[in-house]
């Protein structure tokens, strides 16, 4: 309930008189000052007010709410006035660091092409679990040794050089190097450089902050990690960014267990960094790592509604960047170099984090501190993350940590179906089953809500030399989607593969886009089975391609496996399978 205080004063000689009213509401967190002004006039029409009031309207609070809303105001406008730093400039840039002939190199090596994300999810094995650990663990210790160098009048090329002499020493490869042309073995980001700074001449400045992203190629396997130093003296505002950047990455891992939404991350780092002020830049993403360096899932740090779920043995990385005004940027000339658009200071930090299922002993291998990350309660699944961080006086937080897992090659062999198993096939529409239908129950000339698609399509191995059976469901339109032309569809369908059984799934196809779906159960073989199915639309309504990530059953029958063909318009099944010879069928496939 509001409550007036009126208070009078006098007029200024020569002028009229005027009402004014002032409202002012509070709230915990912040004022809201609105003012309007209006003038008393006599039946002549002539002003005749002498008298100026001043109204206040506002809400009781308590002291605790007025101290807290006074603390909050304080905290903002600590972190948005500060003395602006010079605008980063470019210096020379070394040739790059040569790479001995024994170093086992990436695929990419040798070419300036910038590779595509791969649509592939990885999910290890034990010996991949091994060999991921041994990367990532490397790759800290090559961090934590770059950040104790970070010092004012020390150039990035330096820190560069001090990089790529460890991780070749170590028998590895540094990974940027030749990524896309990248010049250099790791990136250095200085003050408003979001990511990808290129190492060159320019010395640091006392006050400036540097993110430092080390990725190593290590026995196959990439290990990425990045974190943002202070150097010297650095202003209050800017080690807020880097404490409050620190903790939404932490908060983005908290939410990380087997079966869980991959959007849940965004949207926790997006909270965290609303309540200081910060800005979430939308353009770079978290990535899947491991055998190759850039695979899906993509993880957004911003509020989205991006589908996809997290599954026991994937590997991705958690890498937000926030700044303190604009997230928009430009990228500079050496199309790599990313600033923000208005010369506001970034900060990043970034963790490969593990989803898994078995427990997990986390310790940390040279900092003092730990971050613990608890599942909820009744649930025995964990994520555990590949990165050990040491303490450094040039470094706002030392809380890291690094988890030991117990044997999960012993854990898979006692019980097999924990595991998850991926199945490749494609979906093929011949124009010979009279299929799609389309009931439009709408009664509308166009694509309406309710409208029923019933289907049933041509079944084949991944390989495209077996015809494995057929798909048979059906597709309820919801969402018509001019805009993108598409449609996004609820879909119940089922996957029959002959003697071995079938595969029920449901939820959102899109037209559009791929598509991610539930597995809801199955017979046969797969009886039990659950997990999820990615679609890839290759061509509308003719040809789609699924990965199956499939938990709860034994393993499958090499009947049903085979290095899957990359999907593209072209693919064709063999003729064995398309004319379902014996050789290019399975027992009893149905039909």
């Amino acid at each position: 309930m509001g409550f007036p205080l009126t208070f009078s004063a006098s007029t200024l000689s020569g002028l009229p008189l005027l009402h004014l009213f002032y409202w002012i509401s509070f709230t915990t967190t912040k004022l809201i000052l609105t003012s309007a002004t209006s003038s008393s006039f006599n039946l002549s029409g002539k002003q005749c007010c002498s008298q100026r009031k001043l109204v206040v309207y506002g809400k009781r609070v308590s002291g605790l709410e007025e101290a807290m809303r006074i603390r909050r105001e304080r905290e903002l406008q600590g972190t948005t006035k500060f003395r602006r730093r010079p605008p980063l400039r470019r210096g020379k840039v070394s040739p790059r660091l040569p790479v001995p002939d024994h170093i086992p190199k990436p695929p990419y090596f040798g070419s300036n092409i910038l590779p595509e994300i791969s649509s592939d999810y990885q999910i290890h094995d034990a010996e991949g679990l091994a060999k991921m650990r041994a990367a990532c663990e490397l790759a800290a210790r090559v961090l934590n040794h770059a950040g104790t160098l970070v010092r004012p009048s020390v150039t990035t090329d330096e820190i560069d050089k001090a990089v790529h002499e460890m991780i070749i020493e170590a028998g590895a490869y540094p990974s940027p190097l030749g990524y896309g042309g990248f010049p250099k073995s790791v990136c250095t980001s200085v003050n408003e450089c979001m990511c990808h700074g290129i190492p060159d001449s320019r010395q640091l400045q006392n006050g400036d902050i540097i993110n430092i992203d080390v990725t190593v190629y290590l026995n196959g396997y990439h290990g990425d990690t990045s974190k943002t130093f202070l150097c010297g003296d650095v202003a209050g505002p800017l080690e807020r960014l880097v404490k409050v950047t620190e903790e939404c990455m932490e908060r983005g891992i908290a939410v990380c267990k087997d079966g869980a939404i991959l959007k849940k991350i965004g949207k926790r780092i997006s909270e965290h960094a609303e309540k200081y002020g910060y800005g979430v830049v939308e353009r770079f993403v978290g990535h899947g790592v491991g055998t190759i360096f850039h695979s899906e899932p993509i993880i957004m740090h911003h509020r989205n509604e991006s589908p996809g779920v997290m599954l026991e043995g994937q590997t991705f990385t958690i890498e937000p960047i926030l700044t303190m005004g604009s997230i928009e940027c430009i990228t500079w000339p050496d199309n790599w170099t990313t600033v923000s658009a208005d010369g506001s200071p970034a900060a990043q930090f970034e963790h490969t984090i593990l989803i898994t299922r078995t427990e997990s002993h986390p310790f940390p291998s040279h900092g003092h501190g730990r971050l613990n990350i608890s599942p909820p309660q009744g649930h025995y699944t964990t994520s555990s993350v590949f990165n050990s961080r040491s303490s450094s006086s040039k470094s706002l937080t030392t809380s890291a940590f690094f988890n030991i897992f117990k044997d999960c090659r012993s854990a898979e062999t006692s019980n097999p179906t924990a595991k998850v198993q991926q199945l490749f096939v494609y979906e093929m529409n011949e124009r010979d089953r009279n299929s799609p239908a389309v009931l439009k129950l709408s009664q509308k000339e166009v694509n309406s809500l309710g409208d029923l698609v019933p289907f049933t399509n041509k079944l084949y191995s991944g390989d495209l030399q077996k015809r494995l059976g057929i798909t048979a469901g059906l597709c309820v339109l919801i969402q018509h989607v001019p805009d993108l032309k598409g449609d996004c569809y609820e879909a119940i369908y089922s996957f029959y593969f002959g003697d071995y059984g079938h595969i029920s799934v449901q939820g959102p196809y899109l037209t559009y886009q791929d598509s991610y779906l539930a597995v809801t159960g199955g017979s046969g073989i797969f009886e039990g089975v659950y997990g999820q199915v990615k679609l890839q639309q290759i061509v509308f309504p003719f040809k789609l391609f699924y990965t199956f990530y499939l938990k709860g059953i034994p393993d499958l029958p090499a009947d049903l496996l085979g290095k899957p063909v990359p999907p593209s318009p072209t693919v064709e099944p063999s003729a064995a399978a398309k004319a379902t010879e014996p050789q290019g069928t399975i027992p009893n496939f149905t039909n």
